[in-house]
């Protein structure tokens, strides 16, 4: 089986470089773009099942890409309390002490009202596990977020969570993995030509 991993194209937030990730954003005229561009890369690819986060860029993106989707919670961004939709430097200069504390200890540090690491991370090693028994044929299609995909990548490559910062997933291409029998095989990153289906 073989999963393609998607992140929404550009939003606002995106584009102003703003904390983010429950506010529930729609996608600009670029993040269209791209999301379109990344559809015509995988036109040969015939997916059995999509997943999507349920937040509208999620959807949106999925929905140029396959006509039906599912949702899964699970695979929403993370929740950044009173930070989000703010840029980092208002929160450094507001917020000094917890901003330190973030940047000091990022897995453990909770912004207020915010969903904390652990957890977030909890619910998508969840799915990274429940799609890792997945052992029938055919192609899936996972469209989420940044932190969502870089923290299923890390898992199923049997890294540390800190490693997900090593995978900056593009607004404008696909990554996909391999799964041989429950073993994950990292095929493609970020690429942005168009897949065969006989690759």
């Amino acid at each position: 089986m073989r999963f393609f991993l998607v992140r929404h194209g550009q939003t606002a937030a995106n584009e102003s470089g703003l904390f983010y990730g429950s506010t529930d954003l729609p996608l600009t005229a670029h993040g269209v773009e791209q999301s379109s561009r990344v559809a015509g890369l995988l036109a040969d690819v015939s997916f059995s099942q999509a997943l999507c986060s349920q937040l509208q860029r999620a959807q949106q993106t999925a929905q140029l890409i396959i006509t039906a989707s599912e949702t899964d919670p699970r695979l929403n961004e993370m929740h950044f309390g009173r930070w989000e939709m703010r840029h980092f430097s208002s929160i450094a200069e507001e917020e000094p002490d917890a901003w330190q504390c973030w940047l000091d200890d990022w897995q453990n540090a909770t912004p207020g009202g915010g969903e904390p690491f652990p957890e977030f991370a909890g619910r998508v090693k969840a799915v990274a596990d429940e799609l890792t028994l997945r052992q029938e044929p055919g192609d899936m299609l996972i469209v989420a977020h940044q932190g969502v995909l870089s923290l299923l990548l890390a898992h199923w490559l049997q890294m540390p969570t800190e490693s997900l910062w090593h995978f900056p997933f593009r607004q404008d291409a696909y990554t996909m993995v391999e799964n041989r029998g429950g073993f994950m095989v990292l095929r493609v990153f970020n690429d942005r030509s168009p897949f065969r289906s006989d690759e």
